[in-house]
């Protein structure tokens, strides 16, 4: 049960947090033993993360919802962005996802790491860029589409890698993370469909996947509160990159042959 609880917390905090989901329950996976499960765990557990997405903007949501049921332009063309956004990484993600999971071992993940942290601490400072969603034209919001799809590679913060994107193009910190995150909702849940409904079987009950779910919601919901705080201080945002520097140089000497 504790393992469970323990991939929950991390999946919560690192899929929002600049330093990838991904790569660590790559790297949890294999030391607990648990494989064989073609990313399986991964996906469940990204389903708290979209849950804590939810909670974390409902108001937001709400209000982009309702006002692009009445006509809203400025809502309607948010929620176009964020699709048109989407797209790379459903089609990318769709067709090659035997390719990309092939991929999930420590090793990669160890790269993605090493190029987390260039996206990190390249990223523009808290004063530079003022743009809104609303503002970015269909280019732009292909670009931060294309970065996020590059986050497909374990270790590789999509996070980071899309609020990296959004920041060069001018967005405020603020908006740069909300777009990020609405960006997640549509890719998790294409990422869930399509694990599960190709998967032949799910050897864990209901309560226990249950658990992790919840763990992750929590979490997460956390996580997303600090990105807002660390992106408002650059020094902050930019110090993940250490971490994700030392994690990935260590996954790559134990990945290649000296412990994992």
């Amino acid at each position: 049960m504790w393992r469970i609880i323990l991939l929950g917390l991390v999946q919560g905090l690192s899929e929002f947090l600049p330093i990838s989901s991904s790569g660590h329950l790559i790297v949890l996976r294999g030391f607990f033993g648990m494989v064989g499960r073609q990313g399986q765990w991964e996906v469940a557990l990204h389903g708290g993360t979209l849950l804590a997405i939810v909670a974390g903007y409902r108001h937001d949501l709400r209000d982009l919802i309702k006002g692009a049921v009445k006509g809203q332009s400025t809502s309607r063309k948010t929620i176009a962005l964020i699709i048109v956004a989407t797209i790379p990484a459903l089609i990318v993600g769709y067709w090659l996802k035997s390719w990309i999971t092939q991929w999930f071992i420590p090793l990669a993940a160890g790269a993605g790491w090493l190029a987390t942290t260039a996206a990190l601490w390249l990223t523009p400072d808290s004063e530079y860029g003022t743009k809104k969603i609303k503002d970015m034209s269909w280019g732009q919001a292909v670009f931060i589409g294309l970065a996020q799809t590059l986050a497909l590679w374990p270790g590789l913060s999509r996070s980071g890698s899309t609020i990296f994107a959004g920041r060069v193009l001018g967005l405020s910190p603020r908006e740069a993370a909300r777009f990020s995150f609405y960006m997640a909702l549509p890719v998790i849940a294409g990422a869930m469909v399509l694990t599960f409904s190709s998967a032949s079987y799910w050897d864990t009950s209901i309560a226990v996947v249950a658990i992790g779910v919840g763990t992750a919601v929590i979490s997460g919901i956390f996580a997303i509160k600090w990105v807002k705080h660390a992106l408002s201080a650059t020094r902050l945002w930019r110090q993940f990159g250490w971490y994700t520097l030392i994690l990935g140089i260590v996954t790559l000497w134990l990945g290649s042959g000296h412990g994992l």
